[in-house]
């Protein structure tokens, strides 16, 4: 029923004796105006998107940050720019890794780097773990996170491996993710 709702099911922990968790994801949608609950097993608790970045109205936790995804999922490209935006980031979004290093390269050279790429490491044409490593050995240093469904300790090691900086699992933490792509803002140097 979740992959007829446009989304999926996984295991989000398993212990012999004491059974399983599962997270089921369905495309929804975002409407606008709509208060997201916090805490769904509670539903009474009601965060504006200010109080769940930790950040003012006037002053959102990304303004100015020009960031690049990459995700084939036209539904998560959706969702994940929305998200972005409505914490003041600057987004560019491409469908696949060949347009990745593409943008990515062409914004370098005029002077414009975005300041991090998010990279859905399953994409097709060109998958996110070999535009990364095109991106490096172009000599493209700016920060990228990888965006994967994989959430074992070896996935987030081959994306190291293949050049990504960081790494967030899907289904996206919102919290997570826009408190990783500040640290790597910080952290890095604008990429030459």
């Amino acid at each position: 029923f979740a992959e007829m709702l446009g989304g999926g099911i996984s295991v989000v922990e398993t212990a012999e004796g004491a059974g399983a968790r599962f997270r089921v994801t369905v495309a929804a949608g975002l409407p606008d105006g709509v208060k997201m609950i916090r805490d769904p097993m509670a539903a009474t608790t009601v965060a504006t998107d200010a109080a769940k970045t930790g950040a003012s109205a006037d002053q959102p936790g990304l303004t100015g940050c020009r960031i690049l995804v990459a995700e084939d999922n036209a539904t998560n490209r959706f969702l994940i720019t929305r998200m972005l935006k409505k914490v003041g980031g600057q987004v560019t979004a491409v469908e696949n890794g060949k347009l990745t290093v593409e943008k990515a390269l062409a914004e370098r050279d005029e002077g414009k780097p975005f300041d991090v790429i998010l990279m859905d490491m399953q994409m097709p044409v060109m998958d996110g773990y070999e535009a990364t490593e095109l991106l490096r050995r172009r000599g493209y240093s700016g920060p990228i996170i990888a965006l994967t469904a994989h959430a074992m300790a070896s996935d987030r090691q081959k994306c190291i491996d293949a050049g990504c900086n960081d790494y967030a699992s899907k289904p996206i933490n919102r919290d997570e993710l826009i408190e990783t792509i500040q640290e790597w803002r910080q952290k890095q140097p604008i990429p030459k």
